[in-house]
């Protein structure tokens, strides 16, 4: 159940104030007068779950102004979101005036509530996933000391687990014929049983093998997840939608790094964080039986029904698939190698402990919520491939320069780095479900996923044999070159998709 927010306001008005404070509002929240009062409002269209603004309106005083008291009243269908988002909401909707502005947090459409509540429900579940995929990466260096395994053991290990998308392709096969919501709890499940089994690995290739099978599961839960979100919203929130997903990830991702310092406790305790996988899998395994299936995927599945269940491409042309799989290569050859061997570059190289990880990591990516809300908003409003060539130069030159630098240098260009990388998501990820028809988009998001996964091999690879002979460091700020080849790319065969329906992007099944 949401809980309710009140808000009571009293306000000394002029007579042009009265009248505008009596008008409906729009922008943020659409009003309609609730049975002709003149004081009484209801929800006529907004993300609320409930709203309601009655205005009691007292005499005249003696300077010509009139006391108004306001009550509003709401709720959001948000979930585990709804107090931090009523919070962000409070100012906005205390106001006098009729037009109350949608934030630059939000989407320059109005969200439904309905959309709203699945919404909160499948980042929620990106929270176990995130856990899930980060915990090898975080905790290799650890078990690595545990096993007595070098620099290029751990990358060999890092290697194996790249290759997830070959059992998570396998689920996304699934999706047409069961359904992504219940592939996508299928998946939690898996990952959830792969992830606790890690803990018990006797050496580094079981444990290779296990995280396969854990990162496979949630590699295609991932791919689901963003496909249902890009077909339940509008046009003109997909973007945004997109790089809601991150808040998700971030909180496991971020869930992770404060178990951190348990890994350092003894020569073992990394394998807790792989236990403490069982009560986050529970937890996501339940909010996805509360996933719908959007009504696009539904009626391709109707207009299609005894037909083949295979995916089909029409729609779809050669070189759009083959542009969104180089960008992936390139992205994940640079972007997974920061972030599975930051911690051994931080330990080794720059002599920090458990815990002080943990802290910088933690406060290194705080920012990142700041470029992800802006990509968002401005991959809506300017453009998608403004805001991702933005993204990669400031921040992934920053976090390059991160790598061969130190002391203060090191926390501002992470800093820098951590906090407008994040933009790319939005902005760049959201192709991955726009230029695919219906019945292919989880299979194609698969095809995408699985260059992004030779890109990261092949980074990781990189830096397995670089290390050695650049530095650690210096072999992951080198792969920022191949970023920067992105950049041409992005305008030469990237559309601009901002404000154009799913329909007009690829023709529909």
């Amino acid at each position: 159940m949401s809980q309710t927010t009140k808000l009571l306001d009293e306000f000394d008005l002029t007579q042009e104030e009265l009248d505008e404070i009596l008008k409906e509002r729009s922008g943020l929240v659409v009003e309609r007068r609730l049975g002709g009062e003149a004081g009484s409002f209801e929800l006529d269209q907004g993300m609320f779950a409930t709203y309601s603004r009655v205005l009691t309106i007292g005499d005249l005083g003696s300077d010509g102004r009139i006391r108004v008291t306001q009550l509003v009243e709401f709720s959001l269908p948000l979930l585990g979101f709804g107090l931090v988002v009523s919070a962000a909401l409070r100012s906005r909707l205390r106001t006098s005036r009729s037009v109350v502005p949608i934030p630059a947090w939000l989407p320059p459409d109005r969200l439904d509530p309905v959309v709203a509540r699945q919404l909160a429900r499948v980042v929620l579940i990106s929270v176990s996933a995130a856990y899930f995929a980060t915990l090898l990466g975080q905790t290799l260096t650890f078990s690595a000391h545990q096993f007595h395994a070098s620099v290029k053991m751990q990358a060999a290990v890092l290697l194996v687990s790249r290759f997830d998308i070959l059992p998570g392709f396998g689920l996304l096969m699934l999706a047409n014929r069961f359904g992504r919501a219940g592939v996508i709890r299928i998946a939690t499940i898996i990952g959830t049983l792969f992830s606790a089994l890690s803990a018990f690995s006797p050496n580094m290739a079981i444990l290779a093998l296990v995280q396969l099978g854990a990162k496979g599961a949630t590699a295609a839960a991932s791919v689901l997840v963003a496909v249902l979100v890009a077909e339940m919203v509008s046009r003109r929130q997909r973007a945004w939608a997109i790089g809601t997903l991150v808040i998700g990830a971030a909180l496991g991702a971020g869930f992770c790094d404060v178990l951190l310092p348990l890994a350092g406790l003894s020569i073992s305790s990394w394998r807790t964080l792989y236990l403490i996988a069982i009560p986050i899998g529970i937890w996501g395994t339940y909010l996805s039986f509360g996933v719908a299936e959007t009504d696009r995927f539904a009626r391709a599945r109707v207009s299609h029904l005894g037909a083949s269940v295979s995916p089909r491409w029409r729609g779809t042309s050669t070189s759009r698939v083959w542009a969104l799989s180089v960008a992936a290569f390139l992205v994940n050859a640079f972007m997974i190698p920061t972030t599975q061997f930051r911690n051994e570059y931080l330990r080794v190289e720059r002599h920090f402990s458990a815990t002080a990880i943990g802290v910088f990591v933690i406060l290194t990516n705080l920012p990142g919520a700041i470029g992800l809300a802006m990509g968002g908003r401005l991959s809506e409003t300017k453009g998608r491939r403004m805001v991702a060539g933005a993204a990669i130069v400031i921040g992934g030159g920053g976090l390059a320069l991160g790598f061969v630098t130190s002391g203060l240098e090191l926390w501002i260009w992470t800093l820098l780095g951590s906090t407008a990388i994040t933009a790319i998501v939005p902005s760049l990820g959201v192709y991955q479900a726009e230029i695919f028809p219906t019945r292919s988009r989880g299979v194609g998001g698969g095809i995408v996923t699985m260059a992004s996964r030779i890109g990261s091999l092949v980074g990781v690879g990189f830096v397995g044999y670089f290390a050695s002979r650049l530095s650690l460091g210096g072999a992951v700020a080198t792969l920022f070159l191949g970023m920067v080849l992105l950049l041409p790319a992005l305008f030469f065969w990237f559309p601009e998709t901002r404000g154009m329906s799913l329909e007009e992007i690829t023709t529909p099944d």
